[in-house]
């Protein structure tokens, strides 16, 4: 598989990836403001008329101090739920893939990069050749020149 193809397949399954991740945080949004809307309602209400039972066994102050201690235990309830990470097998699965494809990536850039080290020692080593071959002639000449009869 040639590194474009790797590339391709690699940038085709993280989209995908992403999508899937995307159209879940879209539920999750649309469901919880949903369910704020209806616990603001209901909370406004319930609160009232909860406060309008206790008020007369508890007393002004500690049926106050009732019901801030069910939101507050409501409240870290939601906050627990909503921190908690959805497990999904196809989000495993397109994660796994991912990782295989940049792998593969990672693999044929190295091929690569190594044949291109290789082909730069090969320049190095013509280079090196053509260096000792003009150094040679350039001696070769030069003893030529102080054969010569003049």
């Amino acid at each position: 598989m040639s590194a474009l193809n790797s590339a391709k397949l690699y940038g085709h399954v993280a989209l995908l990836r992403r999508q899937v991740l995307l159209r879940q945080m879209i539920r999750r949004v649309i469901a919880g403001a949903l369910a704020v809307a209806a616990m603001i309602v209901a909370a406004g209400l319930s609160t009232y008329a909860l406060y309008l039972w206790i008020r007369v066994p508890l007393g002004d102050i500690g049926a106050c101090l009732t019901i801030a201690a069910l939101y507050l235990a409501v409240a870290i309830i939601l906050l627990i739920f909503t921190l908690r990470e959805t497990k999904s097998p196809e989000l495993d699965a397109l994660a796994e893939m991912e990782a295989a494809a940049l792998e593969t990536i990672t693999a044929e850039a190295q091929g690569a990069v190594q044949m291109a080290n290789a082909a730069g020692q090969s320049i190095e080593n013509l280079g090196s050749s053509l260096s000792l071959g003009i150094g040679v002639l350039s001696v070769l000449r030069k003893l030529l020149a102080s054969r010569k009869p003049t």
